[in-house]
């Protein structure tokens, strides 16, 4: 079906079939017919022009309102005709619509789109004129629940003209929330509907009505295609043989690279070059089905123009997993991509899973492997870092060094001409080593099977996401209509949120909570405490905690009386806890006690340490891992400083304890969980640890 917008009494036709309020209106064709229909709706009302070519009627001065009396009936008729020939002359204007003019009240819009990855999303916003302009909306992938609905209501900043505001008496909600269930509901069973938008819809005290609609209908694009089998092995990951076919001599090869980096594998190595018989002191083979024993991974670095031939030596071989780092393929377009599908034919023939095309490859550092040709290999540690991007990869790991931060596993996705996404996080998800996932996204192929996939993980194991796009340069215009609102990257951070995944704009940010939630888990609630012997600190914390929506809550009578017991008479006696700036680890670890058995009353736990001479800063860190260890809430670490405090910085990273150097990046990272989720009822507060630090585990 051709795309066309519905005129605004067909719009108004397929609402009131849905249920959904509308004003009494007839469309008419002479300036006679429209004194009869406003006689027959009653006074006042609205008469707009209608024209399929005419989207903002207004800004053609095709919408007048006000009008009380059969002249003014005919005033307006002529006006708008003679608008609409002057301002939009191509414009085919098949009527006049009148309509019943509603009285006041708060203006909203209710919007929804198509989206190409995640398919059919609905937008709820205040509405009106300003709309384009204040951009306070709020996003959700259907289908949805009445709950999601009035979350999406509640969390825009506008909620508080619709709770009431300065006098103004409280609106409607639940009539809001039942026009927009219904229309969601259509939206998502009638695949003929492509976007609509009802901007704006009225909110009385009681009851609510649309007063414009804008529906557009045609075949409907659905989301990217589903993937092969979501289901892979899991053991797949966990090579005992790896070869590496197009292995060179040449240290300006990627071949050369990917053999160096692999020499540290623990399980059998076998380069195949057929020009070469022996390469780093190990013997080379000429084809893959050469070697004598069985090979669980092939890394393929070979022209692209080869790859279809080596993927069938690979079949024949019976290997299990290859990961195609050869660019060269879909990404060049034309016979790039009728090469990719030959290749995914090939492994497909063969039962073979692919990691890539055009990637730069796996790193498992637990298992001694880096099968890439970075240069550099990272340390062992809990978060998994997936990324459709291999400079980002490269950038991230030669960041981790001096960081001292650790992965379980790094994944360039390439291509992802069989294995993507949601085949990653099933790995991540079942891995031991893996306590936290690290997501960078450029595209989702299909958004509604991702968003399956990574709700389940995230469920057992904190996701993270940074999606790039979000500049307005690099979205399309479409100034037209308020489905604009709900532009490609809004959608993508609704849908990570609908699935529990927490959406950062930063790799920096996105590592400091990937590490902090691997190490304390979610947190049970918002209510937040804080410890510092710096009273500057303490105002800060405050000032952050209300920025990122976080509950500095007050501290209870009887743990009153016991820190009275031992902290100085002039501490400040409020929360943050300013326990004076000569506390040493002694007083820290005092403090802490209590905490530890008064741990009702809080969620989060900042500590912030500053230096001094009076403490040390190896003897601050051993008591945050100690008080970390016996509790099961999130304990924030914040020692500040330079290189005074790099005895208990190594401590806590040893720990596996994250430190935030920056004092607002902590209660920053803390207020993204809290927006996305905390620990659900019977939930592990903490992923299971493998390692914790000398000393014994939680």
């Amino acid at each position: 079906m051709p795309e066309r917008m519905l005129t605004e009494s067909e719009g108004y036709d397929l609402l009131h079939v849905c249920g959904i309020p509308v004003p009494p209106h007839k469309v008419v064709t002479s300036a006679g017919d429209a004194r009869a229909a406003a006689g027959l709706i009653g006074y006042p009302v609205v008469m707009k022009v209608i024209s399929p070519e005419i989207v903002h009627k207004s800004d053609v001065g095709g919408v007048i309102t006000g009008i009380e009396g059969p002249d003014d009936v005919d005033a307006a008729y002529h006006t708008i005709m003679r608008n609409a020939a002057l301002h939009a002359p191509e414009a085919e204007v098949t009527g006049i619509i009148v309509e019943k003019q509603m009285p006041g009240g708060l203006e909203v819009l209710v919007g929804g789109k198509t989206d190409p990855s995640f398919g059919k999303v609905i937008t709820f916003g205040l509405g009106g004129k300003l709309v384009e302009l204040l951009q306070d909306v709020s996003i959700r992938v259907l289908p949805v629940t009445e709950d999601d609905i009035r979350a999406m209501v509640r969390e825009i900043e506008g909620y508080r003209l619709i709770r009431g505001y300065r006098g103004e008496p409280p609106k409607d909600e639940e009539a809001l929330v039942r026009v927009i269930g219904k229309m969601a509901r259509r939206f998502a069973e009638d695949p003929g509907i492509r976007e609509f938008d009802l901007n704006p819809v009225i909110v009385y005290k009681e009851g609510a009505s649309v007063v414009d609609a804008r529906i557009i209908v045609g075949d409907t694009l659905g989301a990217g295609a589903a993937r092969l089998s979501i289901r892979v092995p899991p053991e797949i990951f966990y090579p005992r043989s790896i070869a590496v076919i197009g292995a060179s001599a040449s240290p300006n090869k990627v071949g050369y690279s990917i053999l160096r980096n692999l020499l540290s594998f623990p399980g059998d190595l076998y380069p195949v070059n057929p020009a070469r018989k022996e390469l780093f002191g190990r013997m080379t083979y000429s084809s893959v089905k050469d070697i004598p024993g069985p090979v669980d991974w092939a890394v393929i670095a070979v022209p692209a123009r080869l790859v279809p031939g080596v993927m069938e030596e690979c079949g024949e071989k019976g290997i299990r997993l290859v990961v195609i780092v050869t660019a060269g393929f879909r990404e060049i377009g034309g016979e790039g991509a009728v090469l990719e599908e030959r290749v995914v034919d090939i492994a497909r023939r063969h039962g073979i899973r692919i990691t890539g095309p055009n990637c730069l490859g796996i790193m498992m550092p637990h298992q001694g492997i880096n099968a890439t040709f970075d240069p550099v290999s990272p340390r062992p540690g809990d978060v998994a870092f997936i990324s459709q991007s291999g400079a980002i990869i490269t950038t991230v790991v030669d960041w981790s060094l001096p960081e001292e931060f650790g992965f379980s596993s790094v994944i360039s996705v390439g291509n992802q001409a069989d294995l993507g996404f949601e085949h990653y996080l099933r790995f991540a998800e079942q891995d031991q080593a893996t306590r936290s996932v690290t997501l960078y996204i450029e595209e989702i192929q299909d958004g509604r099977g991702f968003m399956q996939i990574v709700r389940e993980v995230a469920d057992r194991k904190p996701v993270v996401a940074v999606k790039s796009g979000s500049s307005r340069k690099g979205r399309v215009a479409a100034s037209s209509h308020t489905g604009s609102l709900a532009g490609s990257y809004e959608v993508y951070v609704a849908a990570f949120r609908q699935a529990g995944v927490i959406p950062v704009k930063t790799l920096r940010d996105a590592f400091n909570l990937a590490e902090l939630l691997a190490s304390e888990g979610y947190p049970q609630g918002n209510r937040a405490i804080a410890v510092t012997s710096a009273g500057g600190f303490a105002v800060l914390a405050s000032d952050y905690a209300e920025t990122h929506g976080i509950d500095m809550v007050d501290l209870p009578e009887d743990v009153f009386r016991e820190l009275n017991v031992f902290l100085p008479s002039c501490w400040n006696h409020a929360n943050p806890m300013d326990i004076i700036g000569d506390a040493d680890a002694a007083r820290f670890a005092a403090l802490f006690d209590v905490l530890i058995q008064h741990q009702d009353f809080w969620d989060i736990a900042f500590v912030i340490a500053v230096p001094t001479t009076l403490a040390d800063p190896a003897h601050i860190a051993n008591e945050i891992v100690r008080f970390s260890r016996n509790t099961d809430k999130m304990v924030v670490g914040c020692m500040l400083g330079g290189d005074s405090i790099r005895s208990g910085l190594r401590i806590l990273r040893s720990c596996r304890i994250p430190n935030f150097s920056e004092l607002e990046d902590a209660f920053k990272a803390v207020g993204n969980i809290l927006n996305v989720r905390t620990a659900r009822p019977g939930e592990r507060p903490r992923p299971p640890a493998l390692h914790r630090c000398p000393g014994g585990g939680r």
